[in-house]
């Protein structure tokens, strides 16, 4: 059977959402883990990128990683900040596409297809971590690679080489924001992969090494919360003064129109 690919540039303005210079696919986690499963049947390499608060203060200073969420394949909106961003610019994101929600069910669409996974990122060991989480939950799903995130630039090329040649349909790089989106944009074309995602912190939750947030408090938006309770030293900024700064960014637009 042939997947038909959709196109971003097929949807309506509705299916799509605006703030602070760039745009979302404004859609259900249904239809997100559809998309991405067609897109693992097609010719073209796509990258998709999920956008958070945080997301959004980087890219209002790195133009590359702005430019990076404009050209991109799919951008889905992350988290509760986002959510409340467009609301306050009168626009209603459907659904809370986050990437650590999202792979545990597109791990589960990929495994009857047999459909291959390559983890690349995060401290060593933890990739295998996230790898030993697929086979026992999805044992359907190919582990086509793993690789840590700590290589030098002279080993890069040899893990494009390695990524390549293990034909991934689906690349999930854990490198932090904006680098891994970035990467991503720039090597595109040469990891032979159908679909490449940026995922930020997965690694740590689907490895073990962090826990989650209890599901009511996912469910509430407040999942933020009980990460700053746990790290407080390196997501005090993040979210303190991150979310202060995102929201007065929001309210600039509002009120004078301009993204900044």
């Amino acid at each position: 059977m042939v997947i038909s690919e959709p196109s971003p540039t097929d949807r309506g303005p509705e299916d799509r959402v605006s703030m602070l210079g760039f745009s979302m696919n404004n859609m259900v986690m249904g239809d997100a883990i559809d998309t991405i499963l067609a897109m693992t049947g097609a010719v073209q390499s796509r990258q998709i990128c999920f956008v958070n608060a945080h997301c959004s203060n980087v890219a209002s200073g790195d133009a590359i990683y702005l430019a990076t969420l404009r050209e991109s394949a799919f951008v889905f909106a992350d988290g509760i900040g986002v959510k409340l961003g467009c609301k306050i610019l009168n626009q209603r994101v459907r659904d809370n596409i986050n990437g650590t929600d999202l792979f545990p069910l597109l791990c589960a669409a990929m495994a009857p297809l047999g459909k291959r996974l390559y983890l690349l990122g995060a401290k060593p060991d933890v990739a295998e971590g996230v790898a030993e989480w697929v086979r026992s939950h999805h044992p359907g799903v190919v582990i086509a690679g793993t690789q840590h995130g700590y290589f030098s630039k002279e080993d890069e090329p040899g893990v494009i080489a390695a990524i390549r040649e293990a034909h991934p349909d689906v690349l999930c790089v854990a490198l932090g924001v904006p680098h891994q989106d970035v990467w991503i944009h720039d090597h595109l074309h040469n990891l032979g992969a159908k679909v490449a995602m940026g995922v930020g912190g997965l690694f740590d939750f689907y490895s073990g090494r962090i826990p989650r947030a209890p599901r009511w408090m996912r469910r509430s938006g407040l999942e933020w919360i009980y990460r700053l309770v746990q790290e407080p030293r390196r997501m005090w900024r993040r979210y303190l003064v991150g979310n202060v700064t995102f929201f007065a960014r929001i309210f600039r637009q509002k009120l004078i129109g301009t993204p900044r």
